[in-house]
């Protein structure tokens, strides 16, 4: 692999203050952080000359110690063909493969070890061009590194689009890795604040919006003052997501036990009155929201 990781440093200094934004002496942090011990397995599964990230969720919880439990969903970047990477990867592990289509092809590898569950997701990142290009070796690694920010960028959540190099992070002799943070994630994280990337982003999948009440709930995070404006002003928006994965979300909020506070925000917000079929009057008269919810949504 190209020595990414060591460059990645000098490119943030050169474009950007990210270590001063984020409120912290350096832009690394240990890689040992993020370690799981399936890692040292997923590299040999990986194709000579690839790169690989981590990003998402995985990134966001090891950053603000959350705790693990028995379901572990860890989102990846790679730049060879997921479904080549996780097929190497079944030959070292027993699991399972299957591929949907979210924003991009995503393939992914499931299995389990005693009581934990275990998700792999891995989506593309095309750099076979800057690869094949008569580039100098550091203006390739400048194109790649921009190419992967790019894809943050098209994210949802500013938390969830902190990304670090794999070869950081596997290993227990796990090195300082970069956060490669656009959008100062990491900040929004101290700070408790769940803000979109962009408007754009959301409108592009609105679904995102549910999303953000989830995280806000599950993280007992605040929702960002101009996003909640945002969705105020365009309750509708929902409706031109799949329902499918609308009921999804909102089934992922009602099963918290403390959803009511979410539940009286959305409905406030007048997204309830979007997503069920019967406009929900009065939360509280309801004693089982869940099955309530579950026999009026749209279908």
């Amino acid at each position: 692999m190209l020595g990414i990781d060591r460059f990645l440093q000098k490119i943030f200094n050169k474009k950007k203050g990210e270590e001063l934004e984020l409120e912290i002496k350096e832009s690394y942090v240990h890689g040992l952080l993020f370690y799981n011990s399936y890692f040292d397995t997923l590299a040999k599964a990986l194709p000579r000359g690839s790169f690989c990230f981590i990003v998402g969720g995985w990134v966001r919880d090891r950053l603000i110690n959350r705790p693990i439990g028995n379901n572990i969903d860890i989102d990846f970047i790679v730049t060879a063909p997921p479904m080549e990477v996780a097929k190497n990867l079944k030959k070292y592990i027993n699991g399972s493969i299957f591929q949907f289509e979210k924003e991009k092809t995503v393939a992914t590898f499931i299995f389990q070890e005693d009581s934990y569950n275990y998700r792999f997701d891995f989506s593309y990142l095309d750099i076979s061009d800057i690869l094949n290009s008569d580039l100098t070796y550091e203006e390739k690694e400048e194109k790649i590194l921009n190419r992967l920010i790019d894809d943050l960028m098209a994210r949802d959540f500013t938390i969830n689009a902190i990304a670090v190099n794999f070869d950081d992070t596997s290993g227990l002799s796990a090195s300082h890795t970069t956060l490669i943070d656009p959008s100062n994630g990491f900040k929004d994280l101290q700070e408790g604040i769940i803000r979109p990337i962009s408007i754009e982003n959301i409108i592009k999948d609105p679904v995102r919006i549910l999303r953000g009440y989830r995280l806000a709930l599950e993280l007992d995070f605040n929702i960002d003052k101009e996003f909640e404006k945002f969705v105020q002003k365009n309750p509708d928006l929902v409706e031109k997501s799949p329902k499918e994965r609308v009921r999804d979300e909102l089934l992922k909020i009602i099963s918290n036990q403390n959803s009511y506070a979410t539940l009286e925000k959305l409905q406030k917000n007048k997204l309830l009155s979007h997503i069920v079929s019967n406009t929900l009057e009065d939360i509280s008269t309801y004693k089982n929201t869940e099955e309530i919810l579950k026999k009026n949504l749209i279908s």
